[in-house]
């Protein structure tokens, strides 16, 4: 996630940079992200830092962040932000029932990444999915070329095997084009508190697979 910071205060801005750094944004253009102190006529989607919430907030603000907030409460709203700027589908409030059910009830919950070069590939597989997850998975689209699966009662082994069935199924397919994918697998773990937790582990494991 490549984010732009655009506030006066120099201090300030390097604060910022060193916290959103440290919550896995790069600071670059074209940025995703836009962190300013000023609302002007942005197109991306902001993050308003202010001690006070202005009035007539545009929609393209996400959130209104106070920068008297101590670092380990800005790192928290940034981490949360980055994960709802990822993952904005629905599936993210199926994904926060199972993992609040699997830290109370203590049984695994896994979670697979899947992301193609194009839509039309995507949505093929989509259609692998439907015929061959369980009827207790759930899966869904949050980009047009992204898909994530949730896999209740899964340990990170089983979630590696749905991969490993799934590659095989993609390769009895007649492709016209190569065709390669992005994915990562994590399940939930004892030290996560979150979703943001399990998301960013969802993330740093991140690997490529080629198909043809």
């Amino acid at each position: 996630m490549k984010v732009r910071i655009e506030v006066e205060d120099s201090k300030l801005k390097r604060r910022l940079e060193k916290l959103l750094r440290e919550e896995g944004f790069l600071i670059k253009e074209p940025a995703d992200l836009v962190v300013s102190d000023n609302i002007k006529d942005y197109v991306e989607p902001l993050i308003m830092i202010a001690e006070i919430v202005p009035e007539n907030v545009p929609e393209v603000v996400l959130d209104v962040v106070d920068p008297r907030l101590p670092d380990s409460l800005l790192k928290k709203r940034f981490k949360m932000i980055r994960t709802y700027l990822k993952f904005p589908n629905g599936i993210l409030s199926y994904l926060e029932e199972e993992f609040e059910k699997s830290k109370r009830y203590n049984f695994p919950l896994s979670v697979v990444y899947l992301s193609f070069e194009d839509e039309a590939t995507a949505k093929r597989v989509y259609e692998i999915l439907e015929e061959s997850l369980r009827a207790s998975d759930r899966f869904d689209f949050v980009r047009k070329n992204e898909l994530i699966l949730i896999l209740p009662g899964t340990p990170k082994e089983g979630a590696e095997r749905v991969l490993k069935r799934l590659k095989r199924r993609l390769l009895r397919i007649n492709w016209t084009k190569q065709v390669s994918l992005e994915h990562s697998w994590a399940q939930v773990e004892d030290w996560m508190d979150s979703i943001e937790d399990l998301l960013m582990a969802l993330e740093t494991s991140t690997r490529r697979l080629g198909i043809t």
